[in-house]
């Protein structure tokens, strides 16, 4: 079991992380009011590079602490693994519409918000949407947050964890108790459910960036 201090160490660390990613986030969302030009450009895109690099940094090391699940040990691409992140993407397209009829349509808080930017950010918000939070989102509410919570390999914690994984992004997302949290809980927990029948955070990153790219083409 690890010390309460790992916990914490792993705590601050997704809390550096997450704030990271929410820096980014107000640059890429309002890029008027920081006036890009083309070395503001440059230096966002660095800046960009550097956090997913700092972030992976992270991440792998906690699994060098403690790796039970043998995530990110095999880092090739394999189509099995490609075909897993293919039917997630399938299988939250189904799902999705089955809420949706359940709940009766509409959008959400969130997406609201989304559709609101997306006619004011420009080009930056799809680089957003469709590159930047699927990487940042899989690091934090998958990679890091199964190794702060449920490390240790198991059948029940396995399930667990991508329950809980599903509702901390569901939360993230839509921090208010309405329908459309189910929506978001549901989403979160295929992309849990790539990870782990996956091992490897590239491939529901993969799954992700198919759903949100989804989302801007539709």
């Amino acid at each position: 079991m690890k010390k309460i201090g790992h916990y914490l160490f792993y705590l601050i660390e997704i809390a550096i992380v997450f704030a990271l990613y929410t820096t980014l986030q107000e640059f890429y969302f309002y890029p008027d009011i920081f006036g890009f030009g083309s070395a503001e450009a440059f230096i966002l895109a660095l800046s960009t590079v550097l956090v997913f690099w700092f972030s992976f940094w992270l991440y792998k090391g906690q699994l060098d602490d403690d790796n039970d699940w043998g995530f990110s040990q095999d880092f090739h691409w394999d189509w099995r693994k490609l075909a897993t992140a293919v039917g997630g993407f399938f299988l939250m397209q189904l799902l999705y519409i089955l809420l949706m009829n359940l709940i009766g349509g509409g959008v959400s808080v969130n997406q609201q918000k989304l559709d609101d930017l997306q006619h004011t950010a420009g080009p930056t918000y799809n680089i957003m949407v469709v590159l930047v939070a699927p990487v940042m989102e899989e690091i934090i509410f998958r990679g890091m947050f199964f190794n702060l919570l449920f490390n240790h390999a198991g059948k029940v914690a396995k399930w667990a964890g991508i329950l809980v994984s599903g509702f901390f992004f569901a939360f993230a997302h839509n921090p208010f108790w309405s329908p459309y949290l189910l929506v978001y809980w549901m989403m979160g927990s295929v992309l849990a459910w790539v990870y782990m029948t996956t091992k490897d955070l590239r491939y529901s990153m993969a799954t992700h960036i198919m759903w949100n790219m989804l989302s801007i083409l539709g």
